[in-house]
């Protein structure tokens, strides 16, 4: 029997949304799988007020080493985001555009010569 007092719609658990976090945190996972672990993704959130700050980091963990390659922001609702690279500020208003521009950044000329770099630090 439902609750009078219960004034919240049923579906209000009802949620399939894919957040930005997710898409960064699967990137990076396939980071260290291609490099078999020697160089990893990390991501990092913040929150400021109803801002979600998320950073993306290239890791080589046995160095002790990050470099953050992009950083993401957004609010609550997620798109518009801002993502800021290379001193660029885009603005992206869809998980599709969102991920066309992460296709781009991790494919970049910049983001292979950080990853050579390292592993080959790594490797030394």
């Amino acid at each position: 029997m439902s609750n009078p007092d219960d004034l919240w719609p049923e579906n209000i658990a009802d949620a399939n949304l894919i957040t930005p976090v997710t898409i960064l945190k699967e990137q990076a996972a396939l980071l260290g799988e291609k490099t078999k672990q020697l160089v990893t993704g990390e991501v990092v959130t913040q929150t400021s007020g109803s801002l979600f700050v998320h950073y993306f980091y290239i890791v080589a963990p046995t160095l002790n080493y990050t470099f953050e390659l992009f950083q993401v922001s957004h609010g609550i609702n997620f798109y518009p985001l801002i993502l800021r690279h290379l001193n660029t500020t885009t603005q992206l208003t869809s998980e599709s555009e969102f991920k066309d521009k992460l296709k781009e950044i991790l494919s970049s000329q910049h983001t292979l010569n950080v990853v050579h770099s390292i592993l080959a630090q790594v490797r030394s």
